[in-house]
């Protein structure tokens, strides 16, 4: 899983892809950059796999050499934090989770991408920034009106499930978004095929300490009612609010799935999860959508259940809630690059809209409105069509508040949350903890001291301020 790839000398990753390059004329500026070498930290996830098909071909076309040191996804974050609090310069490209934005750019270890986006110089006519979608842009990239990062892929999380499965057991899955996904149909469908004799568990849940936090939170906004949405972990003052009926349901709610699971299984993350899915042992599990196509829908890897897959959003709650977050990973610059020029040239190639096109039929996501429209995309990932209207007008990009101290808040919420699927406390107390050291969070960042007006605007309340066009940013 980890290790380092020198792009130029590994076999595997020379591969051939489907549709020649565009030769695009090359500027003196990026002439001038042949002959230097960056380097790229990320983590060892489909997507990455997809666009490094993509890597000879730019190595090739500007004489700059890519080498990416690749982190097992649970390692990636601690590994990534380490080198920019340290100021190594070891890496001129990061990959950047969305949730990660705020805490990055506010500790300055992004360099602002705007001013390399509009220096014709080094950035090639076609690339169009205006062709991201609105959200994509500014729920991934953009803190403080400032544009740090350029997402790879943008889509909602979700659930698989193996409607062969259900299909035999009678019961008959709904198309995603549809309101009848229910918590209680997810719940009771899992309970009805779950048939651990037969090697079938009912659901594979992800109640590992790190991945609480990412998986179990679409469950907290499923059970919010429209009048709490937006106050899920604070009010409009920035005071914690977590510690109510609702995050309990919410959390007995996602523990119940513990019926479903083996006794050792209170540390699972993705890979465990993922492995039970796949080997046809587990009828369903959470997902990412850039996951889709290289755990569930790869025919050469998992044959066994390639086509018999659904693939929906997270279920709607007691008072009809469907979450409405996505997640991204993006490319962030290094503001501790020597390389700046040649690490930009990169991620404007490898977020053109002609490789993000080619890249979709290896299983990466699409951010651009030309890539949702594209023939390639419908023709290998069906599974994002029905995505695109929700992008465009439904997302909250911040529906997990966007602020510095986020890891540390969703690291809480992930303690506490394998507390009571381990037995120790109950959903009440973990509600308690969660607020209680939550507000310690915010009031050591500054948020409660007396007479402070400048507290972050809080955008998740008025949509307006996503849907900008993307080169309207800083």
């Amino acid at each position: 899983m980890g290790g380092r790839i020198s792009i130029g000398l590994t076999a595997a990753l020379i591969m051939t892809v489907s549709a020649p390059a565009i030769v695009h004329a090359q500027t003196e500026a990026q002439k001038a950059l042949a002959g230097t070498e960056i380097r790229f930290l990320q983590p060892a996830m489909p997507q990455f796999a997809a666009i490094g098909r993509f890597i000879p071909e730019f190595e090739q076309k500007y004489g700059i050499k890519v080498t990416v040191d690749e982190i097992p996804f649970d390692q990636y974050r601690q590994r990534s934090l380490v080198e920019m609090q340290q100021r190594t310069g070891a890496y001129d490209i990061y990959a950047v989770d969305v949730m990660w934005l705020a805490e990055y750019a506010t500790a300055g270890f992004l360099e602002p991408l705007m001013q390399y986006v509009k220096n014709g110089d080094l950035t090639d006519p076609g690339y169009d920034i205006d062709d991201f979608l609105p959200r994509a842009i500014s729920g991934t990239g953009v803190w403080d009106d400032v544009l740090y990062t350029i997402p790879l892929g943008a889509g909602p999380g979700g659930v698989t499930l193996r409607r062969d499965v259900a299909e035999e057991a009678g019961v008959a899955l709904p198309p995603r978004f549809d309101p009848s996904f229910t918590t209680d149909f997810m719940y009771e469908t899992a309970k009805k095929v779950h048939n651990p004799e037969a090697g079938m568990m009912g659901f594979a849940q992800m109640p590992g300490r790190w991945f609480w936090g990412i998986t179990y939170l679409p469950y907290l906004y499923a059970f919010q009612t429209p009048e709490t949405v937006g106050n899920e972990y604070v009010d409009k003052d920035w005071k914690i609010t977590i510690n109510n009926e609702r995050t309990i349901d919410s959390i007995e709610y996602f523990v119940s799935f513990r019926d479903f699971m083996p006794a050792d299984s209170a540390n699972w993350g993705i890979d465990e999860a993922t492995a039970m899915y796949q080997a046809g042992r587990a009828f369903g599990l959470w997902n990412y959508q850039d996951f889709i196509k290289g755990f569930f829908e790869d025919p050469e890897a998992h044959p066994e259940i390639v086509g018999k897959n659904a693939h929906l959003h997270t279920p709607a709650g007691p008072h009809g809630m469907i979450d409405p977050w996505y997640g991204a990973w993006s490319f962030g610059l290094s503001v501790d690059s020597s390389n700046k020029e040649a690490a930009w040239t990169f991620i404007q190639w490898m977020t053109s809209k002609e490789i993000q096109e080619r890249a979709t039929e290896f299983g990466a996501g699409p951010s651009r409105h030309s890539t949702y429209k594209s023939e390639t995309l419908a023709k290998h990932q069906p599974w994002w069509v029905d995505v695109y209207d929700f992008m465009l007008k439904t997302t909250n990009p911040d529906e997990r508040i966007r602020v510095p101290e986020w890891a540390e808040i969703s690291d809480i919420m992930g303690e506490e949350g394998n507390r009571v699927w381990i037995g120790e406390i109950d959903a009440a107390t973990a509600a308690a903890n969660m607020e209680r050291r939550m507000t310690e969070v915010m009031r050591r960042a500054g948020y409660y001291i007396p007479g402070r007006t400048d507290l972050p605007p809080q955008h998740w309340r008025d949509m307006s301020y996503y849907d900008r066009l993307p080169s309207e940013w800083k």
